[in-house]
């Protein structure tokens, strides 16, 4: 039984590390546009420019995006992980009970990252707004 389930465990890691890091090999492919220059995708961007950006603020704004993604990954991983932990259980208390405190945390990790989001895309459109 130990033996199934540390594969079990091994495949259940390769599986979420394919499904973490899939993303990251499939976007570093870009755009070639025959001059050498290739563009980094953006996410709310849809410029024609180097890495996305057509000034130093989009480009932090590209990076700021690019990390809270990566961020809300790494707690969605630590949500499957929790309620893997909570499955493996099997009725221990301690273990359990660390389990759902994993799974919570990574709820609010997920929670601040998606207001993270919001908070940015609004103070954005605010400030490049031009409507007097």
């Amino acid at each position: 039984m130990m033996r199934i389930l540390h594969i079990f465990k091994k495949l259940f890691l390769a599986l979420c590390l394919v499904v973490l890091f899939t993303p990251l090999v499939v976007t570093a492919q870009g755009t070639f546009k025959g001059d050498g220059n290739v563009k980094i995708p953006s996410f709310f961007n849809n410029t024609d420019t180097l890495a996305g950006a057509d000034s130093f603020g989009g480009l932090v704004l590209n990076i700021i995006d690019i990390i809270l993604i990566v961020v809300g990954s790494i707690s969605v991983l630590f949500f499957i992980i929790g309620g893997f932990r909570y499955v493996v259980a099997h009725g221990n208390e301690e273990q359990a009970e660390g389990a759902k405190k994993t799974m919570t945390h990574a709820i609010v990790g997920l929670i601040v990252v998606i207001m993270s989001f919001a908070i940015i895309y609004i103070i954005t459109n605010v400030l490049t707004t031009t409507s007097l």
